[in-house]
């Protein structure tokens, strides 16, 4: 399991400690959470914390820990945004890993 700590839009740059360190603890208690539901039907998941743009850093770390598959959930997203780009495209883009994306 992985999540990923994204910059909020119109932040300073670079983000201020106390900001960044904010949403780290409100990412944890997301990845707490997420892995007791998880736990309880399918044994202790492995957890990773990253701070970046969602796209290059899952990318990245599924770069490194080279897993089987990768399952990604997909959000609603305005017509910009599809246009920019998301996680599930990003990965579709780079055709490095089997992917599953659940809607």
């Amino acid at each position: 399991m992985a999540h990923v700590v994204q910059k909020p839009a119109g932040a300073p740059d670079p983000v201020p400690d106390e900001v960044l360190e904010a949403l780290r603890k409100a990412a944890r208690q997301t990845l707490l959470d997420a892995e007791r539901a998880v736990k309880k039907s399918l044994g202790t998941p492995v957890v990773y914390l990253e701070v970046g743009s969602p796209g290059e850093m899952l990318l990245d770390l599924a770069d490194r820990i080279k897993p089987g598959l990768v399952v990604l959930g997909t959000l609603e997203h305005s017509a910009s945004e599809r246009l920019l780009g998301t996680v599930s495209s990003s990965f579709l883009r780079s055709r490095r890993h089997r992917l599953l994306i659940v809607p």
